[in-house]
């Protein structure tokens, strides 16, 4: 069985790879618990030569405030990022929407099968 070396797994970390080599890699990480040992390495690695996130402190905080839909005090809404809370209307409108368009369809249905059983 032929394995991919670092500088391979580096590349295809680093997304330097086309489509159809990257699937042969991906397809190889399932059969060969070698390489799947050298490409965690490389993805360790190149975990820690990526650059720091700019308020990565309050990233985490302002995630599970999305989640739970409740702002920590120090968080003000423009670092946020989240939209304004929808009325009624805009949060129940498309589920009606959808609703309508699928009790069309049916009856559009049920149409043509009964002038197809008619004829």
């Amino acid at each position: 069985m032929e394995h991919f070396s670092s500088e391979e797994w580096r590349k295809y970390a680093k997304n330097e790879l086309t489509e159809p080599e990257r699937e042969l890699y991906e397809d190889h990480l399932y059969i060969c618990d070698q390489c799947l040992e050298v490409y965690l390495e490389v993805m360790e690695e190149e975990e820690y030569s990526l650059p720091e996130m700019p308020g990565e402190e309050d990233f985490t905080n302002l995630v599970m405030a999305q989640i739970t839909g409740e702002f920590p005090k120090e968080a003000s809404k423009e670092q946020s990022g989240l939209p304004p809370k929808a009325s009624r209307f805009e949060r129940w409108f498309p589920f009606a929407f959808a609703g309508f368009m699928l009790i069309g369809g049916l009856v559009t249905m049920y149409r043509e099968k009964n002038q197809i059983d008619q004829d």
